[in-house]
């Protein structure tokens, strides 16, 4: 049996003030560094390198209305953080040296499961610690990557603080060499040439997704070229890898006789029809399923502006073996939204998923390295939904920004299985017959996020949230039913970027 709760809210409040008040000696020491150093910066502007001074951050990265599916609290923006010198430590470091700190600690905890493994309740504290380094200009046109991440569980219930999803404790996430240019073989374009490990992410992580939301990042041992980039003009990404397996408290490394590899062409000219083209080939050797998966898909989107309509379209197509049996699997997905030409930035878009299923659960979309923060709810110890045999026909999800510093999101979804003969992806729940019906329920929730800007806080990012899932129809006809009470989640996350 489970020990009784102590009053964890006052523990979490008190841990929230130790931080902000550790937090302000440094701030003050990174303001006096700031009047002393003038650094720039490298970043990539059409095809060509440029050097220039790191702005301020604008107001609609904090109302999140930078691509189609952007969900602030879900992208890793530490990197370029770093190399902009917006961070603390990186506004002290040599001219050669960026460095950067980004702890993060989630409280969370839910009641009424819906899984056949935990039934009843769950809460846990998931800690994740990340130090990043890059070396540069002192070793041109090479460049260092360096990034450790430490992720453990202090409080962990159901053997998760052991589990390889939600520990991996002090190992190397990133750890590669580079060779950049800005004209690359004459052609005016910037280049890049990566060997070791490495994080990958792609569009809006719907396939592959580094570090998000959720516990887990996926990481990769192998080689990537970039050409041109994919934020402006067009770009090339081809890249050849071996999956990291997770070891909770041991050295991770490389998964034996398994291959990912794929490429992916991107175009930026048109604001209306932006366009992402993409291949992804996993080859599993002797382990889990001994996937031969092939997935080749597009993504069109139009770039969000005040006033206007726009949209995102995603379909992904899966062929090949699994278990040397043939394997055929698609997922789609589609957005409408309206970003309002109002005094608080106020955006509401229109959601639609699709993700095949099959009696046979080898036989299900597989999502790969994918994230599901934005489309299906939180993840950690939630994730009640997956992208894989699931059926979401209309959903909505709005965000509004009271001050450039505040931001509030509320969704909601209606979710069935796509085939009410196959698994309920996840949750350890199938019906064969059918029997049970598909109507799995109604997903409502509701994040705040705080960025304050000023003073000390400035280092800091605060999330609350709340989730509730009217449970469905489903719950009451399938065998080894968790129960019929809906499901409540709730979470605080406090970020800390140094």
């Amino acid at each position: 049996m489970r020990p009784k709760k102590p009053h964890r809210m006052y523990l979490m409040i008190l841990f929230i003030l130790c931080c902000v008040w550790i937090n302000t000696t440094l701030a003050n020491e990174v303001e006096t560094t700031k009047k002393k150093n003038s650094k720039k910066s490298i970043v990539i502007k059409e095809h060509t390198l440029l050097a220039a001074t790191p702005p301020a951050v604008s107001a609609s990265e904090l109302h999140g209305a930078e691509t189609a599916g952007f969900f602030l609290g879900d992208f890793d923006r530490l990197t370029r953080l770093m190399e902009e010198h917006k961070t603390p430590l990186a506004a002290m470091a040599p001219d050669w040296l960026n460095i950067a700190i980004e702890h993060r600690t989630r409280y969370e905890t839910f009641d009424n499961g819906f899984t056949s493994a935990i039934p009843g309740d769950n809460e846990q504290i998931h800690q994740r610690t990340r130090f990043l380094f890059e070396i540069e200009k002192i070793i041109d046109p090479l460049r260092f990557t360096l990034e450790l991440t430490d992720m453990r569980a202090p409080m962990a219930h159901h053997g998760q603080d052991h589990s390889n999803v939600f520990a991996n404790h002090f190992d190397f996430t990133q750890l590669h060499v580079d060779l950049v240019t800005n004209n690359f073989l004459g052609t005016g374009h910037a280049a890049q040439f990566e060997v070791g490990r490495m994080v990958l992410d792609f569009g809006e992580g719907r396939l592959v997704a580094g570090h998000r939301w959720g516990t887990l990042t996926p990481t990769f041992d192998g080689m990537q070229f970039k050409l041109g980039n994919d934020q402006t003009g067009w770009g090339l990404r081809v890249f050849g890898t071996r999956p990291v397996n997770r070891e909770p408290t041991k050295l991770d490394w490389n998964t034996p006789e398994t291959y990912f590899s794929g490429a992916q062409v991107t175009n930026r000219n048109l604001a209306w029809a932006n366009a992402d083209l993409y291949w992804f080939q996993l080859n599993e050797g002797n382990k889990g399923r001994k996937r031969e998966i092939s997935t080749t898909g597009f993504r069109l989107f139009a770039t969000p502006s005040k006033g206007k309509l726009d949209y995102e379209i995603e379909s992904m197509y899966q062929f090949g073996a699994v278990d040397e049996s043939n394997y055929f699997a698609h997922r789609h997905h589609g957005e409408i939204g309206y970003s309002f030409n109002t005094t608080w930035p106020t955006r509401l878009i229109y959601l639609f998923d699709y993700s095949s299923g099959n009696k046979d659960p080898r036989k299900n979309f597989d999502f790969l390295y994918a994230k599901r923060r934005v489309e299906f709810g939180p993840t950690g110890i939630l994730g009640i939904f997956f992208p894989s045999n699931i059926f979401s026909p209309a959903g909505f999800r709005a965000t509004v920004s009271p001050t450039p510093t505040l931001r509030f999101m509320v969704s909601h979804r209606a979710f069935w299985l796509a085939d009410k003969n196959a698994a309920f992806v996840g949750s350890g729940l199938q019906d064969p017959t059918g029997q049970a019906g598909s109507f799995l329920g109604n997903l409502f929730d509701l994040n705040l996020r705080w960025d304050p800007q000023t003073s000390f806080l400035k280092r800091m990012s605060l999330d609350v949230g709340f989730t509730h899932l009217f449970k469905g129809s489903y719950f009451k006809r399938v065998a080894q039913t968790p129960g019929t009470q809906d499901t409540n989640f709730g979470y605080t996350m406090l970020t800390f970027k140094f």
